[in-house]
């Protein structure tokens, strides 16, 4: 749609194909962000990205309502990302590169777009995708790169192919894309990657899945969907944010891999996502357990604080169990 020129989405089944264009773009560039937030692990850099990664989640928020209100389902797929540079300033390039064709795409569709209300929005989220730009050419410098220089990935979020997978790739010492092999023979050599890896798999999984509850029943049932936001899948994402430093910190890649996601059908009752979901707080809860057990036996100071963290996320998820007990009683 944005591609022809003078042609105006008007209806909204029109524009919500653009916005959900625009959701696996912001998608992608959370989960990319935290990745290289993880990768760098110290000082002021990683933690401004992952500023720059919340604010993505809240564009990502703003669309998914948007979508539901033009009367379409908010989509969780996501465009694919990039896990992994030789060098630090080369991950910062990469997201350059990733803003450069977030600016590009919502610029297309605000050209496109014929609607007061998410002109509106884009022009908002415009806003921060320009400053996210100059601040990871910052970052570039910073680190002893060229902000200037060309990676040039064929693809990466807001990458504006609709055929293209939620692959996890990297760039090699020769500057070629290549993929990312997350089951490579020397991965989870430490005791606990597996377990840490598994634990991160559950909690994006959980994350993505009362995300996307929140945005379809925040019309319709907005005390409902603002505790799934707030009181639940913000939490998820900060025990995503202890776990997948864990296991950054054992010279492991945190496996947020994209998948197919649970409860996600329009006839789902609010009954039968409860339960759902209060079924897998339970799973949590012993799945924390096991992880404090094995943490315990382990040795290892780049474990430390992790046993505190744990201890406080086994509370959180006993308290997200009962919530969602009173959500069926």
């Amino acid at each position: 749609m944005a591609d022809t020129p003078g042609k105006k989405a008007t209806a909204n089944e029109e524009i919500v194909v653009l916005l959900k264009e625009d959701m696996k773009g912001e998608h992608a560039a959370i989960i990319q962000y935290l990745q290289h937030a993880y990768k760098l692990s110290e000082g002021e850099i990683p933690t401004e990205v992952e500023g720059i990664a919340r604010d993505e989640m809240r564009h990502f928020r703003w669309l998914g309502e948007q979508v539901v209100v033009l009367g379409g389902n908010p989509t969780m797929e996501r465009d694919p990302i990039f896990l992994d540079t030789p060098e630090g300033f080369d991950l910062m390039l990469l997201d350059v590169e990733a803003e450069d064709r977030a600016v590009e795409q919502y610029e297309a569709h605000l050209a496109a777009i014929d609607h007061p209300k998410v002109r509106r929005l884009l022009e908002r989220i415009l806003v921060d995708e320009r400053t996210h730009r100059l601040m990871f050419k910052d970052f570039v410098k910073e680190l002893g790169g060229d902000p200037n220089k060309k990676l040039n990935p064929p693809v990466g979020p807001w990458n504006q192919d609709g055929n293209a997978s939620a692959q996890d790739l990297e760039v090699n010492s020769k500057g070629e894309t290549i993929s990312a092999n997350l089951e490579a023979e020397n991965r989870n050599d430490h005791p606990l990657v597996k377990l840490l890896n598994n634990r991160v798999r559950q909690e994006y999984m959980t994350v993505m899945t009362y995300l996307h509850r929140s945005f379809v029943r925040w019309n319709t049932n907005p005390a409902l969907s603002r505790s799934l936001l707030e009181d639940r899948a913000i939490w998820h994402m900060t025990h995503l944010g202890h776990v997948g430093e864990a296991v950054a910190g054992l010279g492991e890649r945190p496996e947020m891999i994209s998948s197919p996601l649970p409860m996600v059908q329009a006839e789902v009752s609010d009954r039968d996502f409860s339960q759902w979901g209060k079924e897998n707080e339970t799973q949590l809860v012993e799945d924390t357990l096991q992880l404090l057990q094995k943490l315990l036996r382990a040795d290892g100071e780049e474990l430390e604080g992790l046993e505190l963290q744990l201890k406080r996320v086994e509370k959180h998820d006993r308290f997200m169990e009962q919530q969602f007990e009173d959500d069926l009683n």
